[in-house]
């Protein structure tokens, strides 16, 4: 995808903005210590749509952010064999110095660049290496939110091991950017639906201070609202630290919500 169609794409005409000037690969980003993180289950990981939708903006992501955009995801081995090109980030670089803060804890983390245009850079988790803090995760969990996990239900319990292994990690990352420039940190997460959602909310109980947005995709909650009529707009006003933005279609909707990261 050339630059002139990743512009196309993403411009609107109401907007009247050269979408252009924005793509410098990470340079501005770079002097002003801006990072921006995605996170799913479907990142070089193909199982469904969210696979395809994150893919699909990985090029546009790394011409404007360059190495300051990563994606975060869990470490899926017959998936990432094919898909990623494991490599080590420079010693110096913030990324590099949170990974290793967590493999000195004994978590496993593979890094390297996802094989998909743009070859962002992508961190991935071995669920399993983290398997023996699946208790304290969700104790914290029913702790800070009263959200209780079914023992037996392995998909939900991976989900809280992946979330919270992640908000660990940007933990970390925050405190190492601290010091890699003279300008704070400023940092974006974007989280994927329920399968990375928690690392969302770990990040918040644990008042970390990074800016989150969440997504979730033409599931049956944004149709119901949908089909509902639901009057977000007229009820924006009473969600005191978050913005949600519906865009629907005759089929399906999605959800986005804009976290106030000082909520």
């Amino acid at each position: 995808m050339s630059r002139e169609r990743a512009s196309r794409r993403f411009y609107r005409v109401e907007s009247q903005h050269d979408l252009l000037s924005h793509m410098d690969k990470g340079q501005l980003a770079s002097l002003e210590n801006r990072w921006s993180f995605e996170a799913a289950w479907e990142v070089a990981n193909k199982v469904g749509g969210i696979y395809t939708v994150i893919r699909s903006k990985t090029y546009v992501s790394t011409e404007e952010m360059g190495e300051q955009y990563c994606l975060l995801g869990p470490y899926k081995e017959q998936c990432a064999r094919i898909e990623v090109e494991e490599a080590e980030f420079p010693p110096e670089n913030p990324l590099s110095i949170a990974v290793n803060k967590m493999r000195q804890q004994g978590f496993k983390i593979h890094t390297g660049t996802w094989l998909v245009d743009g070859n962002p850079q992508v961190i991935l988790f071995d669920i399993g290496s983290a398997a023996w803090k699946l208790d304290e995760y969700k104790q914290e969990l029913w702790s800070t939110c009263s959200l209780g996990i079914p023992h037996l239900d392995i998909e939900a319990n991976d989900a809280v091991i992946l979330g919270y292994q992640m908000a660990h990690f940007i933990a970390e990352f925050r405190k190492a950017a601290e010091e890699y420039s003279e300008s704070p940190p400023r940092i974006v997460a974007h989280f994927h639906e329920w399968q990375a959602g928690l690392g969302l909310i770990a990040l918040h109980t644990r008042h970390i201070d990074v800016a989150t947005v969440f997504t979730t995709h033409a599931t049956l909650l944004g149709r119901y609202l949908c089909a509902g009529n639901t009057d977000f707009y007229n009820n924006l006003s009473k969600l005191a630290n978050a913005l949600v933005v519906l865009s629907s279609t005759a089929e399906d909707g999605e959800i986005e919500v804009l976290c106030n990261p000082n909520g």
